[in-house]
């Protein structure tokens, strides 16, 4: 049942956001960081809801959702193949970078950073 009602959610989800991307690989690497290593790795249930427009992230990642507000974005100095955007929510400011093919994606919290591999189901809503 709750894997229905998820399914409805994220389809009328689909409809009201500007990005929908579907995630095919998530890696977390906890700290200490270590480049290129996981500590944590599956491909269950995740999702981001990018809405420029209202200015808005949702991320779903396994049976976590996570909400926030885009405070501000550009394109990330150190490798201009990235759009870096500052996000807040009540709890905490995190950064999250996306490559310009919308196949990568990165939440870089205090101690853990989420890398996501994005599949070719990414959909543009207009």
């Amino acid at each position: 049942m709750k894997k229905i009602i998820l399914i409805l959610l994220i389809s009328g989800g689909l409809y009201a956001q500007e990005l929908v991307f579907n995630v095919q690989r998530y890696c977390i690497d906890e700290e200490p960081f270590k480049k290129g290593e996981c500590d944590i790795t599956g491909n269950e249930y995740s999702f981001v809801f990018l809405d420029t427009k209202k200015s808005n992230v949702v991320f779903f990642l396994t049976e976590m959702r996570l909400k926030y507000k885009i405070v501000k974005s550009s394109v990330f100095s150190l490798d201009p193949n990235y759009t870096v955007y500052s996000l807040e929510n009540e709890k905490e400011q995190i950064e999250m970078r996306i490559n310009k093919q919308n196949t990568k994606i990165e939440f870089l919290y205090p101690n853990n950073h989420i890398y996501l591999t994005v599949g070719k189901s990414t959909k543009a809503v207009n």
